[in-house]
This record gives C-alpha cells, sequence and structure tokens, in this order.
C-alpha cells in the first residue's frame, strides 16, 4: 500500500515537471517571437514618425558652408566667463548702493528736525494710490521694469500699523527726499539696473522709480520692509538664539495666543545665517520638539543618541518649530530660574559640540517670553557670567499679555545682561514690538568702528514685481545729533532679479539638457531651472537646497561642499537626468562644472552632458530674415537675443525681436557678435521649408492633430494654429521634454497623452561633428495611433488572444491593440492604475525602477484642517469692548502703545478673520497655500526582457515584455481571459500626493560656510531711556476710545 502511494506521489511530481518545462518553453518561444515583434514595431514607429513629420525637407549636411562651425562644448572656460559677467554685473550695483548710502548719510548729518511737520504739507507719495489708468499720476510703462512708473520721485509703503503722519516718518521722509536724485543717476547710468531702495527704521520705505504697491487679492497689505530678509540681513550680525517659552498656568487663553504669536513673528526675523531652537517651560524646561539632529537625512539608528542644540532658521527648520509651538499646552508654576539654566547650559554643551560651519558664532541671545513673575535668578546669572562660553549671552524679555502682572524682574534680566525689555500686550502691536526689541540693539558698530560688507540674500518674492530676486544690501547710518536710540537708520538696497542673472547664461552652447545655477554658502539656491515661483512676496525666502532638486548622491553632495567653500573644480557624474515632472532618464555622463563669484557669497555651477557639441552661426541678414518671422506660427523663448527683460507674451517678442534686428537696438547693435540672435534668424531660415510643406500636406484632423520643430536656439515653428498652448508650454528649450530627449538619443521619443501621442525625433546636421539642431515631432490622435497599430499586428501571430500595450519609460500606455481592458479606456492610462498586478511584475523584475520625488516647493488647495499656527482656526480678533478695557490697561502702564490703539480697533472691526499665521509667511491666497508633495517616478531599469506568469484572483495569465531598441518604450503581450484579474498592483500611483505626515525631527542640517566676520552691535544703554517719552494725556485717549466706538456702531 505504501508503495502504492509512493508510485502515484512520483507520477505527480513528473506530471508537474513535465507542465512546468512546457510552460517554461512556451515562454521562451513566444519571447523569441515578441523580440521579432518589437522590431517590427521599432520599424513601424520610425516609418510613422518619417511620413507625418516630413522632415526630409531639413538640411542636414553643413560641410563646406563656411557661416556654420559645430564646436566641442568646453565648460571650464565657459563658467569662468560667466563668473566674470556676474561679478561685474553686482560690481556695477555695489557702486551703486554706495553712492545710495553715501548721499543718504550726508543727508542725515546736515538735517534739522522738524516738529511742525504734518500730512498736509509733506504729501508722500504712498504708492498704494497709484494707479497706471489715471492719466493725472503721469505713470508711463517701463520696457525694462516691466510695469508702469513715475521716473521724477520714489514711492513710499509705509506698514500697517505704522501711522504716516508721525513725527519720526515725516522727517524721515523729509530727510531722505534727496536720495531721488542718486535713484535717478544710478537708473540712467546702468541700463540692467533696477529696483532701489531705502527701508527706514522706523518703518517708511522708498522705491524708486515708483510704482503701484500691489496687495494680494482679499488680504489687507501685512507688508513690513523691516521684517523681509534683504532688511534683516541687512541690518543684524548672525545670532544663536534659544526662545524660552513660559507655558505656567498663569499664561492660560489670550495671553498664550498672543505669546505664540509672537514668538512666530520672532521666529521669521531670522534669517539662514541665524541658529535658533525653542524652549517651553513651567517648573521644568524642555525643547517643543525634544529632539535634534545630527545627521541629514539619516536613519532613526543613526541619529540615536545623537544631540544638537539649535538648528539653521531657515524656512524648512522654521515650519518644524510653528508646528510643535502649535501643540503647546498650559500649565504648571513658571521656574525662570529652571529655563534659565537649561538655555545657558544649552548654549555651554553648544559651543563644545558643534560641527564646522554650525551656529552663528556672533551674538548670542536668550529670549524669554513671559506674563511676569517675582522669581529673581542671581545665582543662576552669578555662575554663568564667569563661563567662558556664556559671558556674552544677552537676555531679551517680553511681557506678553493684557492683564497686568509684576514684571519688573523681567525689565533687570534684560538690563543686567545687556539686552531689552519689551511689553506685547494685544495682537496688533506684535509685529512692531518684535522688530524694535532687538534689531536696534544688535545692529552692527557704526562704520567708523569696523569695516562693513555688502549683503548678498538668497532668492525671495519681490513685493514690487511678485518675481524671485536677489539684494544687495547696506546699513545706513545716522550722522546726526537727533538720534537718541541707534545709530542704525535703516538699510539701503538694490534689486538684482534673477531672470537677470540667468540672462548671463551661454543659451547657444549650452544644450536643452545644460543649465546654470548659482548657490551660496549654505547651499541654498539663488538661481536654478527648477527653482519655482512662490505664492505671494509675503512668504519668506524659499531657502531650496541644492540637493533638493538635484539628485543626492556623493557626487553631488561634494559638489555642494566644494561650492560653499568658494573652490572650483569639475566634476562627472552617473545620474537621472528629469525629463518633464514625471519623467526620468539614467544618463552616465553629466559633467558640473563650477567656480566662486568674486567679491560674493555665491558659486557658479553649469551642468551639461559630458560630450556634447554646439552650433556657432555667423553673417545671417539680419532683418531680411527676421521679417519673414510670423507671430501666427512662432513662438520664440524668453531669452535675452536682443534685450535683458522679455515680454511675458510670445507674440510681443516675436514683435520686440523684428525690431530690435530692425533697429539695431540694445545687445543685437553689433548683430555679428550676437551668437544667440544670429541662431535664431538661421533657425528662422532653417525651418521656412518644412513650414511650407506642412501647410501643403492635406493630412485629415481625425489623424493628425498637428505638427511642431523646436530649436536649440529657442525658435519653435507650429502648425495649425492649434498647436500653440503646447508650443508655448515647451517654449523655453530648458523645460522641453522633447528637446531634452533629442539631445540624449537620436531614436523615437514618444509622449503619450489622454487624446494621443506626440512623436518626436532630433534632426541632426553635420560639420565634421553631428549636433542636434532640433527636434520635429508630431501629435497623433489615439484613434490613428490604435488604428495602425492593429493594422501592423494583422501581419503577425499576435493580432488575436492576446492585449498588447505599447507602454513608455514612464508607465504610460501609449497605444494597444484594444481600446478598453474591462470597461477600462487604455489610452494614456498608467500601468499600474489596470487591474492587473503588472507593473509590480515589471518593477521586481527590475524593468522598471521607481524612486519618490518630493517637491518642497509645491502649491496645493487650501487645507481644511481646523488647526492654525496660533490657535483654533475661528479665533477672531478681541471684538472693540475688549480691546477698550485691554488698551487702557496698556495706556496707564505704557504710554508709547497709545500709537496702536487705532490700528487694533480697526483691525478687530474691519478683518476680523485676520489670523495669526499671517504673520510669519504662511498666507493662503485664492484658496492656495505653499506645501510639499510627493510623487512615484517610474524610469526603466537594467533589464529588457521578461516572461512570467500573473496571478489573479481566479485564473492565471502568461505574459512578455520586449523594451524597443529605437524609442522609449516596451512592448507588453498579456494572455486574455474573460473574467477580470481582480488583483491590483500594490506600487504607489505616479499621481502627486500631498505630505502631511512631518516628523518633528526632520531637520535639514548640511554642510555651510559660516560668514567670515561678525561685526558686533553697539553698546546702548536702552534700559535707562524710553523710547518714547512722551505721556499720553487723558483726553487723547478718551479719544481713541471715542473714534472705536463710532466705528464699531458704523460696522
Amino acid at each position: 500500500m505504501a508503495k502504492g502511494v509512493g508510485s502515484r506521489g512520483g507520477w505527480a511530481i513528473g506530471i508537474v515537471f513535465m507542465v512546468c518545462c512546457v510552460t517554461s518553453q512556451d515562454l521562451k518561444g513566444d519571447s523569441r517571437s515578441l523580440a521579432d515583434l518589437a522590431g517590427k514595431i521599432d520599424d513601424w514607429l520610425e516609418n510613422l514618425h518619417e511620413t507625418t513629420s516630413a522632415t526630409s525637407v531639413l538640411r542636414r549636411d553643413y560641410n563646406g558652408d563656411y557661416n556654420v562651425e559645430i564646436e566641442r562644448v568646453r565648460t571650464e572656460p565657459m563658467v569662468q566667463e560667466m563668473a566674470r559677467d556676474v561679478n561685474h554685473l553686482l560690481s556695477d550695483k555695489r557702486k551703486a548702493l554706495q553712492k545710495i548710502v553715501q548721499h543718504l548719510e550726508d543727508a542725515t548729518a546736515n538735517y534739522q528736525w522738524k516738529d511742525e511737520l504734518d500730512l498736509n504739507t509733506s504729501h508722500p507719495l504712498l504708492m498704494k494710490y497709484l494707479d497706471p489708468s489715471n492719466d493725472s499720476h503721469e505713470m508711463q510703462m517701463d520696457e525694462r521694469l516691466g510695469v508702469p512708473v513715475k521716473y521724477n520721485i520714489s514711492g513710499i509703503h509705509v506698514p500697517l500699523e505704522v501711522y504716516e503722519g508721525y513725527p519720526e516718518i515725516l522727517n524721515g521722509l523729509r530727510w531722505s527726499a534727496t536720495v531721488d536724485r542718486v535713484f535717478r543717476d544710478n537708473f540712467d547710468a546702468d541700463q540692467t539696473l533696477m529696483w532701489q531702495y531705502f527701508g527706514a527704521q522706523t518703518g517708511f520705505m522708498r522705491v524708486y522709480p515708483a510704482t503701484t504697491w500691489y496687495v494680494p487679492p482679499n488680504l489687507i497689505d501685512l507688508y513690513d520692509a523691516r521684517l523681509r530678509p534683504w532688511y534683516v540681513q541687512g541690518s543684524v550680525p548672525p545670532k544663536d538664539m534659544i526662545i524660552l517659552m513660559d507655558r505656567s498656568g498663569s499664561v492660560h487663553g489670550q495671553t498664550f495666543t498672543i505669546m505664540k504669536w509672537a514668538v512666530k513673528t520672532l521666529i521669521d526675523t531670522l534669517g539662514e545665517n541665524d541658529f535658533v531652537n525653542v524652549a517651553a517651560f513651567n517648573d521644568t524646561t524642555e525643547w517643543v520638539n525634544n529632539c535634534t539632529y545630527c545627521k541629514a537625512n539619516g536613519t532613526e539608528e543613526e541619529n540615536e543618541g545623537c544631540h544638537q542644540n539649535l538648528v539653521q532658521a531657515s524656512t524648512s527648520n522654521k515650519k518644524l518649530l510653528f508646528r510643535a509651538i502649535d501643540e503647546l499646552e498650559d500649565g504648571g508654576i513658571a521656574s525662570y530660574s529652571n529655563a534659565l539654566e537649561f538655555a545657558l547650559k544649552a548654549f555651554k554643551e553648544y559651543s563644545q559640540t558643534k560641527a564646522r560651519g554650525e551656529g552663528a558664532q556672533c551674538h548670542k541671545t536668550i529670549m524669554l517670553f513671559s506674563d511676569g513673575g517675582t522669581e529673581w535668578p542671581e545665582e543662576i546669572f552669578k555662575k554663568y557670567k564667569a563661563d567662558e562660553d556664556t559671558k556674552d549671552v544677552r537676555v531679551f524679555t517680553y511681557a506678553v499679555g493684557p492683564h497686568p502682572i509684576p514684571t519688573a524682574v523681567l525689565k533687570q534680566m534684560a538690563c543686567s545682561t545687556g539686552g531689552q525689555y519689551s511689553v506685547i500686550t494685544t495682537r496688533s502691536s506684535v509685529r512692531t514690538k518684535i522688530q524694535e526689541s532687538y534689531t536696534s540693539l544688535l545692529s552692527p558698530a557704526h562704520p567708523l568702528k569696523g569695516n562693513l560688507s555688502d549683503q548678498y540674500t538668497t532668492a525671495y518674492t519681490s513685493a514690487v514685481t511678485e518675481e524671485l530676486t536677489v539684494s544687495l544690501t547696506r546699513p545706513v547710518y545716522n550722522m546726526s545729533d537727533y538720534a537718541n536710540t541707534s545709530d542704525l537708520l535703516g538699510v539701503a538696497g538694490i534689486d538684482v532679479p534673477i531672470q537677470s542673472l540667468k540672462n548671463l547664461s551661454p543659451f547657444e552652447a549650452l544644450g536643452p539638457n545644460g543649465y546654470t545655477f548659482i548657490i551660496n554658502h549654505n547651499g541654498f539656491i539663488v538661481m536654478h531651472p527648477r527653482l519655482s515661483p512662490q505664492l505671494s512676496y509675503l512668504l519668506g525666502p524659499p531657502h531650496v537646497d541644492l540637493l533638493d532638486v538635484e539628485e543626492e548622491t556623493n557626487e553631488t553632495v561634494f559638489i555642494r561642499k566644494r561650492m560653499a567653500n568658494e573652490t572650483a573644480g569639475s566634476e562627472s557624474v552617473l545620474g537621472k537626468i528629469r525629463i518633464d515632472d514625471s519623467h526620468s532618464v539614467v544618463y552616465s555622463t553629466i559633467q558640473y562644472t563650477w567656480t566662486p563669484i568674486t567679491d560674493t557669497t555665491y558659486s557658479l555651477g553649469i551642468v551639461n552632458l559630458r560630450r556634447s557639441y554646439h552650433m556657432i552661426v555667423h553673417n545671417q541678414s539680419g532683418f531680411s530674415v527676421a521679417e519673414q518671422f510670423n507671430t501666427t506660427d512662432t513662438v520664440i523663448a524668453p531669452w535675452p537675443y536682443c534685450r535683458g527683460r522679455q515680454a511675458s507674451d510670445s507674440a510681443t517678442r516675436v514683435k520686440d525681436f523684428i525690431r530690435d534686428i530692425s533697429e539695431r537696438r540694445g545687445m543685437c547693435k553689433d548683430l555679428d557678435k550676437n551668437d544667440l540672435a544670429q541662431g535664431l534668424l538661421w533657425s528662422q531660415s532653417w525651418t521656412q521649408e518644412l513650414l511650407k510643406q506642412w501647410k501643403k500636406d492635406r493630412w485629415s484632423k481625425e489623424d493628425l492633430i498637428g505638427r511642431v520643430i523646436f530649436t536649440r536656439f529657442g525658435l519653435t515653428r507650429f502648425y495649425p494654429e492649434s498647436q500653440r498652448p503646447g508650443a508655448l508650454r515647451w517654449q523655453d528649450p530648458w523645460y522641453n521634454p522633447a528637446l531634452r530627449r533629442g539631445e540624449l538619443s537620436s531614436r523615437i521619443a514618444i509622449i503619450p497623452h489622454a487624446l494621443g501621442a506626440f512623436l518626436s525625433a532630433p534632426v541632426k546636421v553635420a560639420k565634421n561633428y553631428e549636433v542636434m539642431a532640433g527636434v520635429v515631432g508630431v501629435n497623433l490622435t489615439a484613434s490613428y495611433l490604435h488604428s495602425e497599430f492593429k493594422t501592423m499586428l494583422l501581419r503577425t501571430d499576435w493580432d488575436k488572444n492576446y492585449l498588447l500595450l505599447l507602454v513608455d519609460d514612464g508607465g504610460l500606455i501609449v497605444t494597444s491593440n484594444e481600446e478598453e481592458l474591462h470597461g477600462v479606456t487604455l489610452q494614456g492610462m498608467f500601468l499600474g492604475d489596470l487591474n492587473i498586478p503588472l507593473m509590480e511584475h515589471l518593477y521586481n523584475a527590475s524593468i522598471y525602477n521607481m524612486e519618490k520625488r518630493v517637491n518642497t516647493q509645491a502649491i496645493c488647495k487650501e487645507s481644511k484642517t481646523k488647526g492654525t499656527s496660533a490657535g483654533p482656526r475661528s479665533f477672531l480678533i478681541p471684538n472693540p469692548l475688549k480691546l477698550v478695557a485691554g488698551f487702557l490697561i496698556e495706556i496707564l502702564s505704557w504710554a508709547d502703545y497709545l500709537r496702536y490703539m487705532i490700528f487694533s480697533c480697526v483691525v478687530a472691526l474691519m478683518s476680523p478673520s485676520v489670523e495669526a499665521w499671517s504673520e510669519w509667511g504662511m498666507t493662503q491666497i485664492g484658496g492656495q497655500e505653499s506645501c510639499v508633495m510627493s510623487q512615484a517616478i517610474y524610469y526603466f531599469g537594467e533589464n529588457t526582457r521578461h516572461s512570467a506568469v500573473m496571478h489573479c484572483s481566479n485564473h492565471t495569465a502568461k505574459f512578455w515584455v520586449r523594451r524597443l531598441v529605437k524609442a522609449n518604450a516596451i512592448l507588453v503581450a498579456i494572455e486574455t481571459k474573460p473574467e477580470e484579474c481582480g488583483v491590483y498592483s500594490s506600487l504607489p500611483n505616479i499621481t502627486p500626493e500631498r505630505v502631511t505626515t512631518v516628523k518633528p525631527c526632520a531637520y535639514q542640517a548640511r554642510f555651510r560656510r559660516r560668514p567670515s566676520s561678525c561685526l558686533m552691535g553697539n553698546s546702548t544703554d536702552y534700559c535707562s531711556k524710553s523710547s518714547h517719552p512722551a505721556a499720553a494725556s487723558f483726553g487723547t485717549v478718551l479719544s481713541v476710545l471715542l473714534v472705536c466706538k463710532i466705528m464699531g456702531s458704523i460696522y
């Protein structure tokens, strides 16, 4: 009996073995057959593109043509030349800035203070009232700036909480008015000079030339120059700062809300050279996140036991602190001794353990926020005053809240350590009180006491143009005798738009995969093709690190470190080239070349393919060719062909180019030396016959949607007119996926979409070497592709019983022999979304690789979460009666807060929904807000073929895969079954998703080069004088309250 069982078992094993062998042989046999089919599809795609594109009319052979040269791209001399050009541009701006500062300081030395000034006699030109449509305002459109302006005068901006009629404001406007002459002279002397301005410590700001002040829709004007990155960086040296928040039970309610708002506002005044952390205290003290970092992007195991007390005040790190502050709860009894010892001990530990480049190594400050108390921590101060690491720590104290609690100890803490004591009793006074609390005291010493250098900001959004810009700034000092608090009067600056820096790039030499970028000493991007515009100028600088937009590898980490250290070099790396938002291609030789920009904190880099060539064209006939440009079928890139600033509208750019060529304007004055303009003219002549051929052809719209040619010189020609939107979307070669693919490979490039697919191929011209001159693309309908694909399959053994899919290198279906699969349209579908687990098989077999790409610069729809940065979303500014009570306490206790009463009353009545988070750069505009998005990106792996069995819920199905040779696609064949598979891929979809879970310890800590010098602040004794000595009269108090009462009855 046992023998019989064994015999049956042996037969079973044999049968299974035979079945497996047969299946394996079937798979291998069909794999060979599929390889033959893939070769036919390669030829079919190539013939399809050639037939529909008519590229045969384009000239390719330029041997013997002396007007065309093809040369090897050499990035070393190229990066050095561009660095010199950038330095020359910035050097001119530095000279202009020096003239502004010198004039302003001379003006203060000769000015006599006038108490009798008022608004009726001063008439400041407030930019918020300027209207280009009002003829009486006499504004003119400026081509350089791109907006209507007034050339004869500078415009004035005053923050909302500052009354323009204050004597300090009116006198400041009066003595600074003569700087307009310097503004005008600078503007006329330098045709690349853009906006010039002066921000005063009292709050007003001069901008030249005067223009209309933009305020985002449905928002009040929250702009304050003193809180902007260019002002903070130009007025206060770097700081190591520890913020202590009283979280005891006595701060419950409105006081704690005001405190959170105030602390966030303080953090938002910090710049990228500052280091900060926040601790909350009652009878114990701990960091609000209670975790720190040691290694960037390290695992939990790698960072276990690591300790770091202060973090760089970058935008991403600030947001982590903001979230932690939101979650704080009050309770317990406050201990100043415990809190101060915690902070001073942290400073000592940080001084002894921080790595190279970490920390400000300049000012050390403790900012203590409390509602008051009576404990005097004398022993703590004595202990740490004698310590070398903590003896220079200054304590700044803030008495917060509308109710009176003893605050003499807070004032004594500040005075005994060289700090300053401030009072914040209402939400309306937060911004100004925070700004005034430390900037004057920590501002650099008078220039006679030390050497000052110009400050260079990282990229941020200009309030005037809403464009990304950098600023050169320098502090302005009071040379007269009327200043009673500080030598610092304000900061003068000059904007350098990022586009001005980009315009110096060697566009004509770099191909579509090459680009230039600039980073600063912190590794943050100043200029980069993937640096995105911000949602609003109210946001802080984006602080995007180079490794946030370049693939982070050992090589790129090394490159970033060398650039931050201001050393030159060149490195060839293996990496992925980003074709578009959802496609990447692995490429073996990407060349990085970099060099520091002299006299700045910037370093310039050039990225290009290691072995690449470029065209140089000579002796183009100028206007005779330019006049053939037709705005109905032509688009040109926003590149500086003849002028620095290009119009946003492409048709206008074409017209401007024709006029500039004919009149020899701007950089086209000497046309023979302008390689970029010469290349554009050549492109026009080269593509002319192709466009004529397209117009002769009679293709049905049901088959061919349209055709287009993109050239390396930025010219785009298209037909018919319906193709204009697509041409405009890809008008810049640096953002054109067809051109980027065309330079990487001679293969057919396929870009599938819901209506069909875009097929493109490069056209190369030859003279000793070959170089891609352009890419010709055809936009085919889904029905035409499907029909042609099925027709081709009729001559093969694969036309029945198989689902055949042509899939691109990002996992998108180009076409198939079936239009639907179980009711789902296949065209343009992501393979992983089908009701089959095929994508998972292809990923496991390394047909595809996948990576998660994180976009820290994304813009999302407004989150519906009810929490805010300072308390409940529904929290409103107090009603007028509560304000009156709070203000009355303020007036009785602190006369210098009287000026905020009207402002607070107006804001409470007219803008009841103003929320705290809008004050520190997280404003939602038009239902949108800044966010972080994550997206799965699929790209080809190392394997090119695969066959296996796919397991579904009730059956199995064999499938075969083969990568094409002449196109960026794979061919997939699947056994068809009547029933649905019922099993989906578990891999992530390619749809971008918002990142909502944030690790509280995800601080960024990368290599940086610390600024080389630290200019310490002045030693003015703020404790011996009042910043506003005038007392408020009781009659004035009643007047203010009466105004609030009247407005309350109106609204």
